[in-house]
């Protein structure tokens, strides 16, 4: 299929800054939503592309997700007229926040922080009115006689079934 010059430039040009592409199996939509060149046109080139192993496919529920590779990124600094040093998103190292500043700032790990021990979360102990010791809620009695219990012919309590309902 013959693609405008700029069209296959924005492509390109978006797959090399990112390093992956996102398009929907409409051929009749009119724009992509990330490069706003017609969706044909994004899927044709990527199929292209796919078939020099430029970039990797995977498809999911009527969507298509490219991932360039090795020989693909060589491809467009070749062809965009990149220097070496460019690389996509994918393979630049993002900055993270300092180990002490990790999950909230409180050190290591994911906890509260002591700022609520095991105990206060549960509730007072002694007493009904938290769930530590005195709550007693449903599911708590006994299930003599309830439901025919399945194979064996035995409720739950111990008698035997009786015949029908």
């Amino acid at each position: 299929m013959l693609i405008p010059k700029k069209a296959r430039l924005d492509i390109l040009t978006y797959l090399f800054s990112e390093g992956v592409l996102v398009v929907s199996k409409d051929p009749h939509l009119k724009k992509h939503k990330q490069i706003g060149v017609p969706n044909i046109y994004v899927m044709k080139l990527m199929q292209s592309l796919r078939s020099n192993d430029y970039v990797h496919e995977v498809f999911n529920w009527q969507w298509m997700y490219y991932s360039l590779t090795t020989p693909g990124i060589e491809y467009l600094r070749k062809v965009l007229h990149l220097p070496d040093d460019t690389v996509p998103k994918t393979l630049k190292k993002q900055a993270g926040p300092p180990p002490g500043e990790r999950y909230g700032g409180r050190g290591r790990g994911r906890g509260r922080g002591g700022r609520y021990g095991r105990d206060e979360y549960r509730g007072p102990r002694e007493g009904g009115s938290g769930f530590g010791g005195g709550f007693r809620g449903r599911g708590r009695g006994s299930f003599r006689g309830r439901g025919r219990g399945g194979r064996g012919g035995r409720g739950m309590g111990g008698e035997a079934a009786s015949g029908g309902y």
